[in-house]
């Protein structure tokens, strides 16, 4: 978690934390905790989209406009007016770089022009980079509640700045705090119906062999992902140390799925991506200077004062605005890229979380020995039953607003990477775009990275969605255990009940990107896509012999 914290400090875009002091500052009572306490799962407001689309590209420009106008607070709870410190100057005035850019781009056009240095380069990327990232900022705010955004508005900066972190990805829904972890299940719960507090784990304690079991539900909270699912030895301790009594011992099924959840996290957190992104975001960002400086050398060797004069340009106004261009570029990208991953990390929790809960249920206990098992037989099979499926239940409907926020996020980075596919296809075909360029190489990379991300989130997917079919065969099977050995009917009765509701929720409540039903056909017809329009392109630039 280290690692994502000091890259929040030095460069989070959305996060603007406050100061030590300002948190410490008096927190009304009256306020909740958590600002998303909602229910609603599809909040989108168009108004508050456009106005903090507005305003995020215009700061620094518009904070004068903003202040006679009376709208302190809105500054200062988006961080942009006064600066705390220097992140949020620094995300404050960016776009005023790009402004200057362009007025120098227009003024020296013929300093550009001579260096080689096109509108692609200073105007075009950073644009592009800076309206990817501001429509995410924009995307975050129009995603609460009507509700929750005036109660975020109003709110004094220090409590608005801690209800921010709370909404935000990185700092939120990456690591995941308890409050909002338990807020999540709570709203989770009121959607699908499940009280998971009434809900109980039994576990009937006979013998060795079962008191052996139980101590593994006692112990479940101390083993790691890796050590539930039998990668890493867990030592439980031994048994004649803790004196058990026999017959029904109980567990909560909020702690349950709550600690299933926290193991999750903590995997996910080690899922570290943020050096992959690091250099994914360099090539929009170097790849102009490099190409530049690899075409200079190779026709003179000589003088690598006449090497980088050539990558950044002989002009003070133009080598300003190449390092200008290249650093809004490298941070816009590399935070956007960011805010895509968490996609992937989003399905991949959702799918271990899905699979443990589906292995709870195992027929073998010694198959996941550090996993416990639940009983599905017996006078403690029915409330094992009803625990495992509401948190089954409760988990497909956890964090869907954070969900819906991921997919808009990974929809706006695409969206932007097919624009910039589409003009260099577009002029491939008609013959305008013949040869390959910088522009090209970004936009080819930019566009099989977003494609990478986006298979594996339909994968993880697509993965999570097979713990239905697998949920409902284990549960088949012990169904044909307790009809071999003659157990409770009334067992047998909710075990066919609990079969019927999840082929229901397989059909209307699976797993979904978007809306649509992640399959690894759909990956991989993706992958096929991208790769087919890629080749095309470079064959196309390369004379290579492919039809039109």
């Amino acid at each position: 978690m280290e690692k994502y914290e000091g890259v929040m400090r030095m460069l989070h875009g959305d996060l603007h934390d406050p100061s030590t002091s300002s948190e410490s500052e008096s927190i009304d009572p009256n306020q909740p905790d958590i600002l998303m306490d909602q229910t609603s799962q599809d909040c989108f407001d168009k108004e508050v989209f456009r106005d903090q689309l507005l305003l995020h590209l215009t700061s620094p420009f518009c904070i004068p406009f903003l202040l006679a106008a009376g709208k302190s607070t809105l500054l200062a709870n988006t961080s942009l007016w006064p600066w705390e410190n220097l992140s949020d100057f620094t995300w404050s005035v960016v776009p005023a770089f790009w402004y200057v850019n362009l007025l120098l781009f227009v003024l020296y056009n013929q300093d550009f022009a001579e260096a080689n240095i096109y509108g692609s380069e200073i105007v075009f990327l950073p644009l592009g980079a800076i309206l990817v990232h501001r429509s995410m900022i924009a995307l975050k705010y129009s995603g609460l509640s009507q509700v929750e955004y005036q109660r975020w508005r109003m709110a004094p900066p220090s409590l608005a700045h801690r209800w921010s972190k709370q909404i935000q990805l990185l700092s939120s829904w990456l690591p995941l705090p308890d409050n909002v972890l338990e807020m999540e299940v709570q709203k989770a719960c009121r959607i699908q119906g499940a009280n998971l507090l009434e809900l109980r784990f039994q576990h009937d304690v006979r013998c060795v062999n079962s008191l052996r079991a139980w101590k593994v539900w006692q112990q479940m909270s101390e083993c790691s992902t890796e050590q539930l699912h039998g990668e890493l030895p867990c030592q439980h301790g031994a048994m004649e140390d803790q004196r058990v009594t026999q017959g029904v011992q109980e567990l909560s099924a909020t702690e349950v799925l709550l600690t299933l959840w926290r193991m999750a996290i903590d995997h996910v957190v080690r899922f570290n991506r943020v050096r992959l992104v690091g250099f994914w975001a360099l090539l929009p960002s170097c790849v102009p200077m490099i190409w530049r400086a690899v075409a200079s050398s190779a026709e003179d060797t000589s003088r690598p004062d006449l090497i980088l004069q050539a990558a950044f340009g002989r002009s003070p106004p133009v080598i300003y605005a190449v390092v200008t261009s290249a650093l809004i570029c490298y941070m816009h990208v590399f935070l956007a890229g960011l805010f895509a991953v968490m996609g992937i990390v989003h399905y991949k929790r959702m799918m271990m979380v899905l699979q443990s809960i589906c292995r709870l249920t195992r027929p073998l206990f010694c198959v996941f020995p550090n996993l416990p098992q639940a009983q599905l037989s017996g006078r403690v099979g029915v409330e094992n039953m009803r625990a495992v499926l509401a948190c089954f239940e409760v988990t497909l409907r956890l964090g869907g607003r954070y969900q819906n926020r991921v997919e808009a996020y990974i929809a706006t980075l695409a969206s932007a990477a097919t624009l910039g596919m589409s003009f260099i296809v577009v002029g491939v075909v008609i013959g305008v775009h013949n040869q390959m360029n910088s522009f090209t190489v970004v936009i080819l990379s930019l566009n099989l990275g977003v494609t990478a991300i986006m298979f594996q989130m339909i994968w993880y997917g697509s993965k999570a969605n097979e713990n239905f079919g697998l949920l409902a065969n284990n549960i088949c099977r012990a169904r044909w255990r307790n009809s071999v050995q003659k157990e409770d009917e009334d067992c047998e009765q909710v075990m066919s009940l609990a079969m019927e509701r999840l082929a229901i929720l397989c059909e209307t409540e699976p797993v979904n990107i978007a809306g649509t039903v992640p399959t690894c056909d759909l990956g991989y017809s993706l992958l096929s896509v991208a790769g087919t329009i890629v080749a095309f392109v470079i064959g196309k630039l390369y004379n290579w012999d492919i039809p039109a």
